[in-house]
Protein backbone atom coordinates (compact mmCIF):
# COMPACT_ATOMS: atom_id res chain seq x y z
CA UNK A 1 0.00 0.00 0.00
CA UNK A 2 1.23 3.61 -0.28
CA UNK A 3 1.73 5.40 2.15
CA UNK A 4 0.14 8.56 1.04
CA UNK A 5 -3.84 8.80 1.46
CA UNK A 6 -6.56 9.73 -1.12
CA UNK A 7 -6.36 12.83 -1.49
CA UNK A 8 -9.72 15.36 -1.02
CA UNK A 9 -9.77 16.38 -4.95
CA UNK A 10 -10.22 12.37 -5.42
CA UNK A 11 -13.57 11.85 -3.09
CA UNK A 12 -15.43 14.86 -4.88
CA UNK A 13 -17.70 12.91 -6.26
CA UNK A 14 -18.39 10.95 -2.37
CA UNK A 15 -18.90 14.51 -1.10
CA UNK A 16 -20.75 15.41 -4.30
CA UNK A 17 -23.40 12.10 -3.38
CA UNK A 18 -22.71 13.25 0.25
CA UNK A 19 -24.40 16.43 -0.09
CA UNK A 20 -27.42 15.08 -2.43
CA UNK A 21 -28.31 12.93 0.08
CA UNK A 22 -28.12 15.39 3.32
CA UNK A 23 -30.25 17.56 0.95
CA UNK A 24 -32.93 15.36 -0.05
CA UNK A 25 -32.90 13.79 4.02
CA UNK A 26 -33.70 17.79 5.24
CA UNK A 27 -36.08 18.54 1.94
CA UNK A 28 -38.05 15.54 3.09
CA UNK A 29 -38.12 16.15 6.73
CA UNK A 30 -39.24 19.75 6.04
CA UNK A 31 -42.16 17.91 4.05
CA UNK A 32 -42.87 15.85 7.30
CA UNK A 33 -43.29 19.05 9.25
CA UNK A 34 -44.69 21.33 7.04
CA UNK A 35 -47.49 19.19 5.70
CA UNK A 36 -48.03 16.81 9.13
CA UNK A 37 -47.46 13.79 7.52
CA UNK A 38 -47.06 10.66 10.29
CA UNK A 39 -43.90 9.45 11.50
CA UNK A 40 -45.17 5.80 11.68
CA UNK A 41 -45.89 3.56 9.39
CA UNK A 42 -43.86 2.54 5.92
CA UNK A 43 -45.23 5.07 3.79
CA UNK A 44 -43.87 8.10 6.06
CA UNK A 45 -41.97 10.70 4.75
CA UNK A 46 -39.76 9.79 7.65
CA UNK A 47 -38.16 6.98 5.73
CA UNK A 48 -36.53 9.32 2.57
CA UNK A 49 -35.89 11.57 5.02
CA UNK A 50 -33.82 9.79 7.89
CA UNK A 51 -31.98 7.37 5.07
CA UNK A 52 -31.18 10.18 3.32
CA UNK A 53 -29.26 12.58 6.08
CA UNK A 54 -28.15 8.88 7.60
CA UNK A 55 -26.83 8.02 3.88
CA UNK A 56 -25.29 11.49 3.74
CA UNK A 57 -23.41 11.12 7.13
CA UNK A 58 -22.64 7.47 6.66
CA UNK A 59 -21.15 8.59 3.19
CA UNK A 60 -19.33 12.05 4.58
CA UNK A 61 -17.27 9.78 7.30
CA UNK A 62 -16.22 7.13 4.75
CA UNK A 63 -15.00 10.03 2.21
CA UNK A 64 -13.04 11.30 5.23
CA UNK A 65 -11.57 8.00 6.28
CA UNK A 66 -10.11 7.67 2.86
CA UNK A 67 -7.98 10.20 3.39
CA UNK A 68 -6.71 9.24 6.80
CA UNK A 69 -5.85 5.69 5.06
CA UNK A 70 -2.21 4.53 3.57
CA UNK A 71 -4.07 4.98 0.06
CA UNK A 72 -4.48 1.32 -2.17
CA UNK A 73 -4.84 1.20 -6.17
CA UNK A 74 -8.53 1.08 -6.94
CA UNK A 75 -9.65 3.38 -3.52
CA UNK A 76 -11.03 5.93 -5.75
CA UNK A 77 -13.23 3.00 -7.34
CA UNK A 78 -13.87 2.14 -4.52
CA UNK A 79 -15.37 5.22 -2.58
CA UNK A 80 -17.15 5.98 -6.20
CA UNK A 81 -18.85 2.84 -5.91
CA UNK A 82 -20.00 3.23 -2.26
CA UNK A 83 -21.41 6.51 -2.99
CA UNK A 84 -23.29 5.13 -5.87
CA UNK A 85 -24.62 2.35 -4.23
CA UNK A 86 -26.11 4.80 -1.37
CA UNK A 87 -27.52 7.50 -3.69
CA UNK A 88 -29.47 4.24 -5.65
CA UNK A 89 -30.32 2.61 -2.29
CA UNK A 90 -31.71 5.90 -0.65
CA UNK A 91 -33.27 7.08 -4.21
CA UNK A 92 -35.13 3.98 -4.77
CA UNK A 93 -36.64 4.43 -1.28
CA UNK A 94 -37.84 8.12 -1.71
CA UNK A 95 -38.95 6.76 -4.82
CA UNK A 96 -41.29 4.09 -3.69
CA UNK A 97 -42.50 6.63 -0.61
CA UNK A 98 -43.69 8.77 -3.26
CA UNK A 99 -45.68 5.90 -5.27
CA UNK A 100 -47.30 5.36 -1.72
CA UNK A 101 -45.93 1.97 -1.16
CA UNK A 102 -43.60 0.20 0.86
CA UNK A 103 -40.05 0.44 0.07
CA UNK A 104 -38.92 -2.71 2.69
CA UNK A 105 -40.49 -6.10 2.82
CA UNK A 106 -42.87 -5.35 -0.04
CA UNK A 107 -43.24 -8.21 -2.65
CA UNK A 108 -46.83 -7.66 -3.89
CA UNK A 109 -45.91 -6.54 -7.41
CA UNK A 110 -42.87 -7.89 -9.45
CA UNK A 111 -41.42 -4.08 -9.21
CA UNK A 112 -41.73 -3.69 -5.91
CA UNK A 113 -39.58 -7.26 -5.35
CA UNK A 114 -37.66 -6.40 -7.57
CA UNK A 115 -36.68 -2.60 -6.07
CA UNK A 116 -36.28 -4.33 -2.74
CA UNK A 117 -33.86 -7.32 -4.43
CA UNK A 118 -31.88 -4.39 -5.91
CA UNK A 119 -31.53 -2.59 -2.30
CA UNK A 120 -30.35 -6.17 -1.12
CA UNK A 121 -27.91 -6.34 -3.33
CA UNK A 122 -26.57 -2.91 -2.94
CA UNK A 123 -26.79 -3.18 1.05
CA UNK A 124 -24.59 -6.52 1.28
CA UNK A 125 -22.27 -4.59 -0.92
CA UNK A 126 -21.70 -1.39 0.95
CA UNK A 127 -21.83 -3.63 4.06
CA UNK A 128 -18.86 -5.62 2.63
CA UNK A 129 -16.91 -2.61 1.75
CA UNK A 130 -17.02 -1.80 5.01
CA UNK A 131 -15.74 -4.24 6.43
CA UNK A 132 -12.43 -3.69 4.27
CA UNK A 133 -12.30 -0.43 5.44
CA UNK A 134 -12.33 -1.18 8.73
CA UNK A 135 -10.09 -3.76 8.09
CA UNK A 136 -7.83 -1.16 6.43
CA UNK A 137 -8.02 1.19 9.67
CA UNK A 138 -4.81 -1.32 11.05
CA UNK A 139 -2.70 1.34 8.41
CA UNK A 140 -3.86 4.67 9.47
CA UNK A 141 -1.93 7.59 9.03
CA UNK A 142 0.18 9.12 12.23
CA UNK A 143 -2.33 10.68 14.22
CA UNK A 144 -3.03 11.14 18.07
CA UNK A 145 -4.13 7.72 19.91
CA UNK A 146 -7.43 9.26 20.71
CA UNK A 147 -8.45 9.63 17.06
CA UNK A 148 -6.77 6.25 15.57
CA UNK A 149 -8.91 4.69 19.08
CA UNK A 150 -11.99 6.30 17.66
CA UNK A 151 -11.69 5.88 13.97
CA UNK A 152 -11.19 2.20 14.83
CA UNK A 153 -13.73 0.90 17.12
CA UNK A 154 -16.13 3.68 15.04
CA UNK A 155 -15.44 1.91 11.92
CA UNK A 156 -15.92 -1.58 14.00
CA UNK A 157 -19.34 -0.76 15.76
CA UNK A 158 -20.36 0.78 11.70
CA UNK A 159 -19.28 -2.85 10.47
CA UNK A 160 -21.47 -5.10 13.31
CA UNK A 161 -24.66 -2.30 12.84
CA UNK A 162 -24.44 -3.38 9.03
CA UNK A 163 -24.62 -6.62 10.35
CA UNK A 164 -27.34 -6.05 12.34
CA UNK A 165 -29.45 -4.39 9.78
CA UNK A 166 -28.89 -7.18 7.65
CA UNK A 167 -30.18 -9.69 10.64
CA UNK A 168 -32.99 -7.42 11.19
CA UNK A 169 -34.33 -8.10 7.28
CA UNK A 170 -33.97 -11.72 7.92
CA UNK A 171 -36.04 -11.89 11.52
CA UNK A 172 -38.49 -9.07 9.53
CA UNK A 173 -38.90 -11.74 6.85
CA UNK A 174 -39.68 -14.45 9.19
CA UNK A 175 -41.86 -12.85 11.26
CA UNK A 176 -43.77 -11.52 7.91
CA UNK A 177 -44.01 -15.57 7.01
CA UNK A 178 -45.47 -16.32 9.90
CA UNK A 179 -48.45 -13.42 9.86
CA UNK A 180 -46.95 -10.92 12.09
CA UNK A 181 -45.28 -7.67 12.05
CA UNK A 182 -42.21 -7.30 10.80
CA UNK A 183 -41.20 -4.77 12.86
CA UNK A 184 -41.63 -6.78 15.97
CA UNK A 185 -40.04 -8.75 17.65
CA UNK A 186 -41.82 -11.38 20.66
CA UNK A 187 -44.20 -9.17 22.42
CA UNK A 188 -43.13 -5.10 21.90
CA UNK A 189 -39.21 -5.62 21.05
CA UNK A 190 -38.33 -3.49 17.80
CA UNK A 191 -36.61 -4.75 15.37
CA UNK A 192 -35.32 -2.02 13.82
CA UNK A 193 -33.51 -1.25 17.67
CA UNK A 194 -29.51 -2.87 18.01
CA UNK A 195 -29.35 -1.69 14.17
CA UNK A 196 -29.37 1.92 14.91
CA UNK A 197 -27.94 2.79 18.23
CA UNK A 198 -24.23 2.65 17.09
CA UNK A 199 -24.56 3.36 13.23
CA UNK A 200 -23.41 6.77 14.14
CA UNK A 201 -20.25 6.15 16.10
CA UNK A 202 -18.05 6.43 13.44
CA UNK A 203 -19.22 10.30 13.82
CA UNK A 204 -19.51 10.29 17.32
CA UNK A 205 -16.53 9.01 18.74
CA UNK A 206 -13.61 10.87 15.80
CA UNK A 207 -16.12 13.85 16.99
CA UNK A 208 -15.15 13.48 20.72
CA UNK A 209 -11.32 12.72 19.96
CA UNK A 210 -11.65 15.89 18.10
CA UNK A 211 -12.87 17.92 20.55
CA UNK A 212 -10.55 17.15 23.53
CA UNK A 213 -7.88 18.47 20.90
CA UNK A 214 -9.41 21.40 20.56
CA UNK A 215 -10.31 21.42 24.32
CA UNK A 216 -6.82 21.41 25.33
CA UNK A 217 -7.16 17.98 26.74
CA UNK A 218 -4.50 16.24 25.58
CA UNK A 219 -3.49 13.63 28.86
CA UNK A 220 -7.12 12.55 29.04
CA UNK A 221 -7.98 12.49 25.89
CA UNK A 222 -7.57 8.68 25.24
CA UNK A 223 -9.44 7.70 28.49
CA UNK A 224 -12.34 9.91 27.40
CA UNK A 225 -12.68 7.85 24.25
CA UNK A 226 -12.30 4.91 25.86
CA UNK A 227 -15.45 5.61 28.17
CA UNK A 228 -17.43 7.48 25.22
CA UNK A 229 -16.76 3.76 23.18
CA UNK A 230 -17.48 1.98 26.41
CA UNK A 231 -20.71 4.09 26.55
CA UNK A 232 -21.54 2.91 22.95
CA UNK A 233 -21.09 -0.56 23.34
CA UNK A 234 -23.01 -1.12 26.48
CA UNK A 235 -25.91 0.26 24.77
CA UNK A 236 -25.62 -1.79 21.71
CA UNK A 237 -25.76 -4.29 24.44
CA UNK A 238 -28.92 -2.67 25.85
CA UNK A 239 -30.85 -2.52 22.41
CA UNK A 240 -29.96 -6.02 21.70
CA UNK A 241 -31.33 -7.36 25.07
CA UNK A 242 -34.46 -5.19 24.82
CA UNK A 243 -35.56 -6.41 21.72
CA UNK A 244 -34.41 -10.42 21.97
CA UNK A 245 -36.41 -9.83 25.09
CA UNK A 246 -39.32 -8.84 23.23
CA UNK A 247 -39.46 -5.95 25.54
CA UNK A 248 -40.02 -2.12 24.23
CA UNK A 249 -36.45 0.36 23.94
CA UNK A 250 -37.68 1.65 27.72
CA UNK A 251 -39.62 -1.17 28.82
CA UNK A 252 -36.62 -2.89 31.20
CA UNK A 253 -36.29 -5.53 33.41
CA UNK A 254 -33.48 -5.71 35.53
CA UNK A 255 -30.56 -6.59 33.52
CA UNK A 256 -31.75 -3.85 30.62
CA UNK A 257 -31.49 -1.46 33.85
CA UNK A 258 -28.28 -2.16 34.63
CA UNK A 259 -27.18 -2.13 31.41
CA UNK A 260 -28.58 1.48 30.60
CA UNK A 261 -27.64 2.66 34.01
CA UNK A 262 -24.18 1.57 33.52
CA UNK A 263 -24.03 3.60 29.82
CA UNK A 264 -25.25 6.67 31.53
CA UNK A 265 -22.67 6.58 34.05
CA UNK A 266 -20.17 6.17 31.78
CA UNK A 267 -21.28 8.88 29.48
CA UNK A 268 -20.66 12.02 32.98
CA UNK A 269 -16.81 11.14 32.57
CA UNK A 270 -16.59 12.58 29.00
CA UNK A 271 -19.57 14.64 29.30
CA UNK A 272 -18.05 16.73 32.14
CA UNK A 273 -14.45 16.47 31.17
CA UNK A 274 -15.37 18.03 27.78
CA UNK A 275 -17.62 20.32 29.26
CA UNK A 276 -14.87 21.59 31.66
CA UNK A 277 -12.44 21.66 28.74
CA UNK A 278 -14.48 23.99 27.05
CA UNK A 279 -15.22 26.20 29.71
CA UNK A 280 -11.58 26.21 30.69
CA UNK A 281 -10.84 27.25 27.06
CA UNK A 282 -13.40 29.96 26.74
CA UNK A 283 -11.94 31.48 30.20
CA UNK A 284 -8.70 31.46 28.55
CA UNK A 285 -9.53 32.96 25.44
CA UNK A 286 -11.29 35.52 27.21
CA UNK A 287 -8.64 36.57 29.77
CA UNK A 288 -6.08 36.51 26.76
CA UNK A 289 -8.79 39.34 25.17
CA UNK A 290 -9.24 40.88 28.05
CA UNK A 291 -4.74 41.07 28.50
CA UNK A 292 -4.46 42.52 24.98
CA UNK A 293 -7.15 45.29 24.74
CA UNK A 294 -5.52 46.42 28.15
Amino acid sequence: MNSNPLSTRSTRFALAITVFLLTSGFVHLAILGVFGTTWHGPLSFRKPALFGISGGMTMWSLAWLMTQLSRSRFDRLLINAIAISLFIEVSLITFQTWRGVASHFNHSTSVDAAIEFTMLGLILFVTGAIFYLTWRTRWLRTIDPAMAIAIRSGMGLLALSCLLGIATSVLGEVSLAAGRSYEVWGRAGVLKFPHGVALHAIQMLPFVAWLTRICGLKHSSVRIVQSALAAQVLFMLYAVWQTSQGRDRFDWDSTGGTLLATVLLLSVYPTLSLARGFARCRWTSGRNVLKSNW
